[in-house]
């Protein structure tokens, strides 16, 4: 068990520093000014269901943007909803370059939603983000900018939180450990995570399909599309952290609303087919398990605990330099403090929903994932 435990901490010691590596060249934090002349229009493809909340937040934070309206469109697809949020949508035609579409009878879901409204866009350049993001007014202005080097760009997402909530503090800097990988890797030119939050492509560059997105599986449309785009030689890659172009989402349900997030990232894992995003995966959950294990056993007496402090130890001194950086250039450092707290339960969450996801998938609105 020490030779295991050994020769796994290593390799996750290495795979953490490589990250770093990404995040230390500071590419990612870096933007390119285009001229007027360059601009050749921007589509925004929305899917939403039952987003009645978050709709008017989003329809006037597109209302807010400095990008003149001749130079962009959002296409909003209605995906079953229940309440009226696409009354919400129709009400707001008159004011914006807004395209209100409904999926036809016999088709659901995000994806299938997503390839309606990319079917229907007028430019070239399609950016993906969710009914319950937040934008600046310089999104999408800055989008158009760093589209003149870029392919395919992914945008930072700031998951927004509830001071004095632990566990929306919790919720928050797990989610940014993933931003913080996407960042890293895309600066080392090896991206192993997107968000459709905050996600723009070349259509003439990157072509899409049902069978692209695996519209056979209800989830990961962000992960395949990046996963296809990686396939196609040549192709440019750009991540941005800026005030100016970061959206900002927020999460909800609770703890309970927490593990089904987990789980429905981790049901889509299965699915992957690029190596290095399936060997971070494993790695990641492989460590993870190992410490839970380790905890188990010194419970029962079989090892002392000396063994998954010590991993736990190990994991730390390693992850705390590498999110540091990530938060202290993205302005969110106040989330550190439950950084120590977050290690300690980490494992035992992370792997409850990797196998929960795994082996049944999840429930999110009101469906349920592959």
């Amino acid at each position: 068990m020490i030779l295991f435990s050994a020769i796994l901490i290593t390799i996750y010691i290495i795979a953490i520093l490589w990250l770093l590596t990404g995040l230390l060249t500071n590419k990612w934090l870096k933007t390119s000014k285009v001229g007027s002349e360059n601009i050749h229009g921007i589509s925004v493809v929305v899917a939403f269901r039952n987003e009645r909340e978050n709709l008017p937040k989003l329809i006037a934070s597109l209302e807010a943007q400095d990008l003149p309206h001749e130079h962009w469109e959002a296409i909003l697809i209605d995906d079953g909803s229940t309440d009226n949020g696409p009354n919400l949508v129709m009400a707001s035609q008159n004011q914006l370059p807004l395209k209100p579409l409904v999926l036809p009878n016999g088709q659901a879901g995000k994806k299938q939603a997503l390839l309606l409204g990319i079917s229907q866009a007028r430019y070239d350049t399609v950016v993906f983000t969710d009914a319950d993001c937040i934008h600046t007014p310089q999104w999408l202005s800055s989008i158009v900018e760093s589209m003149g080097n870029a392919d395919f760009f992914q945008g930072e997402v700031k998951p927004q939180f509830e001071r004095g909530s632990i566990l929306s503090m919790f919720e928050a800097l797990d989610y940014l450990s993933l931003m913080a990988v996407s960042a890293a890797s895309f600066a080392v030119g090896k991206p192993v995570i997107a968000s459709s939050a905050n996600l723009a492509f070349r259509r003439s560059k990157v072509s899409v399909d049902g069978k692209i997105l695996r519209t056979d599986i209800a989830s990961g449309d962000d992960m395949f599309l990046l996963h296809h785009a990686k396939s196609i030689h040549g192709l440019r890659f750009k991540f941005l952290a800026s005030p100016q172009v970061a959206v900002h989402t927020s999460f909800s349900g609770g703890i309970k609303g927490f593990i089904s997030r987990r789980s429905r990232w981790a049901s889509k894992a299965k699915a992957y087919t690029d190596s290095l995003t399936l060997l971070l995966s494993i790695l990641v959950f492989t460590m993870n398990l190992w410490i839970v294990f380790s905890a188990i056993l010194s419970v029962l007496g079989v090892v002392t605990f000396t063994l998954p402090i010590t991993l736990v130890a190990a994991k730390t001194l390693v992850d705390f330099p590498f999110m540091a950086y990530y938060l202290f250039k993205t302005k969110q450092q106040n989330l550190l403090v439950v950084f120590i707290p977050l290690q300690m339960v980490y494992p035992f969450y992370v792997t409850i929903a990797a196998i929960l996801g795994l082996i049944k998938g999840t429930t999110w609105k009101e469906r349920t994932n592959s």
